[in-house]
């Protein structure tokens, strides 16, 4: 019961952030961030294939197999958060290649997220996911892309109203962030160490990593690789643990992604 509550709560957050979201944008300002195409294209490649590899040698470097390696797989295979832009503006970053940054791999996450995670982790559990590839897509595509375009869509034709409602949706994701932490904290907080030291070591240098590589990419300007680095280190793990929570019934998952998610926080 509580997981089922938990999950329902996760996919209103994920719904009500990437609806925030989208009424926060108009179509010109989606239209320039998404014109920076060679950084955009080197974030796909950073995101969707250098941090999940780095993962890949991580695990198998520290030994770590099953359910728990697929939960950590999990967290960095689901990028393009919101509150990495969130980071990027406190920092003084650029903000507008942030917001192109999380719009591209939303976008992308529908297709490459269950692709890569059937393609990297092989065996059963590979398998068992190439069974799910469409349920998965399907998935993402209602509570991310939908709710961005509705998002986008409303502030094109009732400006003015979403203009008022927005910051409420974006408050209310926000509580709901806090709660599903809480939430999480006391009914699943004993699985935080229930996999040991590994886990944990291996999440803080996939989390610090992120940074780094986007910090150390061959962009023009510090304000550019603070927002690459910042963008790509906050990985959406409400996501993560959506599809975990509706195709995964192991507990050793959920513990390796909430103590990736308690140390990326």
């Amino acid at each position: 019961m509580i997981d089922q509550a938990l999950q329902v709560l996760i996919g209103l957050m994920i719904f009500l952030s990437l609806l925030a979201m989208g009424m926060g944008l108009t179509f010109a300002e989606v239209g320039r961030a998404l014109r920076r195409t060679r950084i955009l294209a080197l974030g796909l490649v950073v995101n969707f294939v250098a941090i999940p590899v780095l993962m890949l040698l991580l695990v198998r470097v520290f030994a770590i197999e099953g359910p728990v390696a697929v939960g950590l797989l999990l967290c960095v295979l689901a990028p393009g958060n919101g509150v990495g832009t969130l980071l990027v503006d406190y920092a003084r970053g650029d903000v507008g290649l942030s917001v192109g940054l999380v719009l591209v791999l939303t976008f992308s996450s529908v297709v490459l997220t269950p692709i890569l995670l059937g393609l990297w982790t092989g065996g059963d559990v590979g398998a068992a996911f190439s069974a799910t590839t469409w349920p998965m897509m399907r998935l993402i595509f209602v509570f991310q892309v939908v709710p961005l375009i509705a998002g986008l869509v409303l502030r094109r034709y009732a400006e003015s109203r979403t203009r008022r409602i927005q910051p409420w949706v974006a408050r209310i994701a926000r509580w709901l962030v806090l709660g599903i932490i809480a939430a999480y904290l006391l009914t699943k907080g004993d699985l935080f160490f229930a996999n040991g030291l590994q886990p944990l070591v291996v999440s803080l240098v996939a989390i610090l990593a992120s940074f780094l590589f986007g910090w150390g990419m061959l962009l023009r300007s510090k304000t550019e690789r603070v927002s690459f680095g910042l963008t790509s280190m906050v990985r959406n793990l409400a996501l993560a643990l959506l599809l975990a929570a509706t195709f995964f019934t192991d507990p050793s998952t959920i513990a390796a992604m909430l103590a990736y998610a308690l140390l990326m926080f």
